[in-house]
């Protein structure tokens, strides 16, 4: 089974801000909104939830094969070159002649508070990829995941997978705002697992007028994450609260999301139940809060399981 990743390279300017964003928003004057944060550092990295979700399932042992854009700029062959280097084929890529390479400028405050402006550049485009571009596993294989990227791209290819029966994780993430509820639930039909966090969730429900129990009808499941608090694994069987597991030092949370949802595409290549999937991609994300960037953490395949036994007391069979 090949692993199809699909969503944003970018490049990412973190920024540390000492004090708490409530403390400067006056919620009774935000019509006329005009604050600066005076930051204490910012530090450029690779990331896009296409690059980090790769990052992490490199360090997991796996190959993924990403589809996304880049620009023909500096940025755009500094992450061909790093993707290189992971040893992935960097064939499913589309370099774009007339954008830059996508940027994010991103903001943390005291209490891990974030405000994110994200600048889509080549993501605007389509990679023009069709079923017959993707590689497959031994059997004709694949398990995709959407994650936020370009609007078209996520519409091709959740439609594809789901056109030709490929399982899919549908990951709409930042990008929910910008589809109506008929995109959004056009994208999500047929998906294996929803992964959203908590105000996506709601702002997912509000767009396509559902109560959270009809999203079964479009998805087998749906994959809460809760920052600090873990994660919650709903089915229509009911709902089982994932654990966070303890980093050895929380730095910056940013890329958190995009390294869980490695362990879980992992886990569930390796044909674990979902539950414990989610306990493995708990693990993983671990280990991004304990660096600065999404992907300057290093970790091994062992070192996950081990922090899931420790965590969950189950020895994961991989």
């Amino acid at each position: 089974m090949t692993i199809i990743v699909s969503g944003s390279l970018a490049f990412d300017r973190l920024a540390e801000y000492g004090g708490m964003f409530t403390d400067l928003i006056l919620p009774e004057q935000l019509n006329i909104l005009n604050v600066c944060f005076l930051v204490d550092k910012v530090e450029r990295f690779h990331g896009g939830t296409a690059g980090n979700i790769a990052y992490n399932l490199a360090l997991l042992g796996e190959s993924p094969f990403v589809v996304s854009s880049v620009g023909d700029d500096p940025d755009g062959k500094d992450y061909l070159a790093k993707l290189k280097e992971w040893g992935l084929d960097p064939s499913g890529i589309k370099t774009d002649p007339e954008r830059a390479t996508a940027g994010a400028y991103i903001a943390t405050d005291r209490a891990e508070r974030q405000l994110i402006f994200f600048n889509p550049g080549a993501m605007q485009g389509e990679t023009a990829l069709g079923w017959e571009d993707l590689p497959k596993g031994p059997s004709g294989e694949v398990l995709g995941i959407v994650s936020p990227g370009g609007f078209s791209d996520m519409k091709i290819m959740s439609s594809m997978y789901r056109d030709n029966n490929a399982p899919f994780i549908f990951d709409p993430g930042q990008q929910v705002p910008a589809f109506t509820g008929e995109e959004l639930l056009g994208m999500l039909d047929g998906a294996s697992l929803l992964v959203v966090n908590e105000y996506e969730l709601k702002l997912f429900l509000e767009k396509m007028a559902l109560p959270a129990d009809g999203l079964f009808r479009y998805a087998q499941a749906v994959l809460v994450t809760l920052g600090e608090k873990g994660s919650r694994l709903d089915t229509p069987r009911g709902s089982q609260h994932v654990l966070p597991v303890r980093a050895g030092s929380v730095v910056n949370p940013t890329g958190a999301g995009d390294a869980y949802r490695a362990g879980l595409l992992k886990g569930l290549k390796s044909k674990l139940p979902v539950l414990s999937a989610c306990r493995l991609g708990s693990a993983v994300a671990s280990f991004c809060v304990e660096a600065p960037g999404t992907q300057e953490h290093r970790f091994t395949l062992d070192e996950a399981l081990d922090r899931v036994r420790r965590t969950f007391k189950e020895d994961l069979k991989i």
